[in-house]
């Protein structure tokens, strides 16, 4: 009897799907969010998990590898409402099983159930990754211990293997792990940098030449792939490759046969090919620029190497490990890293991955020189610097965000929002109030009103609610900057008209000192021509 979970919030469907399951033999549990799931699974060894992709604690998609982890290492079936091509390419590339739409046929959703049980029958124990030899692999992250099960899973065949991954994510790292757990460990490892091949010197550097061949060639010489022979022959950023080499080498995967350069006969070289590249080879194919067959002959095995901005929790070790190794190749004492050190290495994106690490670190190192601590200090300016960024851009963003749900909330309770309301423009004139945006002005009296001077309980209180000219569903605002010259403009003329031009009257009605007045008159062009009682 197998045990089953189910971690989806619609009950109905969970319990239809739930008494199939147990009609043929098997226990099942089920949980509505992504905490209960995880609890039930932890709690007890799982074969098989449900796992719908959109719960109400969550998304299901991105809990994928913390079910996968859980006691009993269960096979995931991901559930949807609708189908999505690309958020079924993402599931397959984290591991599940297969991925199901809720509407199918139920045959259709329990047939991966069947299949998943007799799989798990049936597979042999798997090699420990515990009993790997990972020198340079640094790290307890499940993103990384999913690449070592595929180490493991390489080690134990000669099939050629494609790695995928950002420059500086290790992908040689990889490649040497996978060759010094295989069977031909005792063999050579043989790098070759696809990128510095030339057209001319290709052939020659992968093939080797005859004494003769060319002008220079005055003995013979093996090529790399010859060098690789009984053992591992490593193409780094193979996406590089040049298509005029790409078709003699698909030969040379399939016969381990080559003829080097001058030559008259072949030459065999029994070499396990693993390649690596940080480009998409599947774009390159569409676009001509890469072989589809090479591709499929070095793709048996994948892997995806998940950069270092994606497994923080690893940061902390690996930067001790290559301290240390640090202090020892400059002969200086070990130093231990300060707490505000280890936050900065945490949050910093490093786009140069475990590379960018190491040469940070020994830039630390030298400018620490003799201290026996390092501090955040120590590090590059533009580390700190990219970490200060992002630590007040985030600080904006959680402040945003915590603010709009208020708004929500008194929206939907029908509550009248805090925020300011567009101005709507006189159903007089056209014309926008001169208030929005600056204190309301009100008449002097409770009779007859301005019909012209706009304030926030006036006239405009009549017009019918209709969309702002201004909002976005219509013409863009004007700059801010000449929206308030004009709005102050309109203004003073207002004030002088209803003044007659009469400074101390405008003085008395706007609350401005008489300097002001006549400096904002000078500035808007609207110098007082008229009445000036008072002065």
């Amino acid at each position: 009897m197998a045990q089953i979970l189910l971690v989806d919030a619609d009950s109905g469907f969970a319990h239809m799907l739930g008494a199939i399951i147990e009609g043929l033999g098997h226990r099942v549990h089920h949980a509505a969010s992504l905490r209960e799931g995880r609890a039930l699974a932890a709690a007890a060894e799982t074969d098989v998990v449900y796992l719908h992709v959109q719960l109400p604690d969550g998304s299901g998609t991105t809990a994928v590898e913390s079910f996968r982890s859980a006691p009993g290492r269960p096979e995931v079936v991901l559930l949807t409402d609708h189908g999505d091509p690309d958020t079924a390419e993402e599931a397959i590339r984290m591991g599940v099983w297969e991925y199901v739409e809720k509407s199918s046929p139920a045959d259709r959703i329990i047939l991966p159930l069947l299949r998943a049980l007799d799989y798990r029958g049936r597979r042999p124990s798997r090699r420990s990754t515990a009993s790997l030899k990972r020198d340079d692999i640094i790290g307890s992250s499940r993103a990384l211990q999913k690449c070592l099960d595929t180490v493991s899973e390489a080690a134990f065949s000669d099939a050629s293997v494609l790695l995928f991954g950002e420059t500086g994510a290790g992908k040689e790292v990889f490649a040497r792990a996978i060759h010094d757990n295989s069977h031909r460990a005792g063999g050579p490892f043989v790098a070759v940098d696809c990128a510095s091949l030339t057209r001319t010197l290709a052939g020659s550097i992968l093939f080797g030449h005859r004494k003769g061949a060319f002008t220079g060639a005055e003995q013979n010489k093996d090529g790399l792939v010859l060098q690789a022979h009984r053992g591992t022959l490593f193409l780094d950023e193979v996406g590089e490759l040049p298509l005029s080499m790409q078709k003699l080498f698909l030969r040379v995967l399939q016969e381990h046969r080559f003829r080097p350069v001058g030559g008259r006969n072949e030459v065999t070289s029994d070499f396990r090919l693993i390649a690596a590249t940080n480009r998409d080879l599947e774009k390159m194919v569409s676009q001509g620029t890469f072989r589809s067959d090479l591709l499929y002959r070095m793709r048996t095995i994948v892997m995806h190497l998940p950069p270092l901005r994606s497994r923080t929790e690893d940061i902390t070790e690996l930067a001790d490990h290559y301290l240390q190794r640090m202090c020892g190749k400059y002969g200086v004492p070990h130093k231990s890293m300060a707490p505000d050190l280890q936050e900065t290495l945490r949050a910093y994106a490093w786009p140069g991955n475990v590379r960018e690490l190491i040469h940070t670190l020994e830039r630390a190192v030298l400018a620490a020189q003799d201290e026996p601590r390092l501090f955040a200090r120590h590090l590059p300016d533009h580390v700190r610097i990219s970490t200060a960024r992002a630590a007040l851009q985030q600080r904006r963003t959680d402040s945003t965000a915590a603010a709009q749900p208020s708004r929500d909330e008194d929206t939907a309770s029908g509550a009248p929002e805090s925020r300011p309301q567009a101005p709507r423009p006189c159903h007089t004139c056209g014309t926008l109030p001169e208030s929005y945006g600056t204190p309301a002005v009100q008449p002097e009296s409770t009779g007859q009103g301005l019909p012209h001077l706009h304030d926030t309980a006036g006239h405009n209180a009549a017009v019918p609610q209709e969309k702002h000219p201004l909002s976005p569903d219509h013409s863009p605002l004007p700059p801010f900057f000449t929206f308030r010259d004009n709005m102050f403009r309109d203004y003073l003329r207002e004030l002088l008209r209803r003044t007659d031009n009469d400074i101390a009257a405008a003085c008395a009605m706007s609350g401005l000192s008489r300097s002001y007045l006549y400096d904002l008159l000078r500035r808007h062009g609207l110098r007082n021509g008229g009445t000036t009682s008072g002065s």
